[in-house]
């Protein structure tokens, strides 16, 4: 039988996709009280939730502010690129070896999902970051699709944060990355995903620049 949700399963789900998703955005208070009531339920799996997520790095404490939604941090989204860059390819070159048929065919049909025109900006980043996840799984090594599943929850709160603002992100390279990682050879594998990390990098960094509102780590 499957164990059955807790509420404070639930609250962690629901708080951590509100979060992921920026309807929270970073740097917005947490009152324990107001979600209570937003999502019904009592403050108690609430107060888990949040300590869980503060576990996860989600949800900090800041002295004389209280308990917020960590706020974007410039450095800290440098150093998950430069991370990236260290795991992705050799996760890719791995699912490649290590992958069935099937997997791959399933694998292209996210792909496809990931950048479908008609899905709202939130699922597409969500579909990104599973993509990514599911090609770290299918490298066969645990810690390492937990690590990229951590990393990808930041690049998504980012990439939500940026739709707020008017600046949507789409992936320009996720069939090339399935069918690449289904055909190509280790160097095209690695090309292909260092290039794609790349240009989200550069994403990233234009749409910091232009936003002043985003907290940058090195000043403060």
């Amino acid at each position: 039988m499957n164990k059955p949700v807790s509420m404070a399963d639930r609250a962690y789900e629901m708080l951590k996709r509100d979060i992921l998703r920026c309807r929270f955005r970073p740097g917005s208070a947490i009152v324990d009280t107001y979600l209570a009531a937003e999502y019904g339920m009592s403050r108690t799996p609430i107060r888990e939730a949040v300590n869980l997520l503060r576990r996860e790095g989600l949800v900090v404490v800041i002295p004389r502010r209280g308990t917020l939604v960590k706020p974007i941090d410039f450095g800290e989204l440098q150093d998950t690129y430069r991370m990236r860059e260290l795991l992705e390819p050799e996760a890719a070159v791995l699912a490649s070896r290590r992958a069935s048929t099937e997997e791959l065919e399933e694998l292209a049909e996210l792909s496809n999902a990931s950048i479908r025109p008609d899905a709202d900006g939130a699922t597409r980043n969500e579909l990104n970051r599973l993509l990514h996840v599911r090609i770290a799984e299918l490298a066969r090594i645990p810690v390492l699709a937990q690590t990229v599943n951590a990393l990808h929850e930041e690049i998504e709160r980012f990439l939500n944060f940026r739709g707020t603002q008017g600046q949507p992100y789409t992936a320009k390279n996720h069939g090339k990355l399935a069918d690449v990682i289904r055909t190509g050879s280790e160097e095209e594998i690695r090309e292909t995903v260092s290039a794609g990390i790349e240009r989200a990098r550069t994403h990233m960094l234009e749409g910091l620049l232009a936003n002043q509102n985003v907290r940058e780590g090195q000043n403060s």
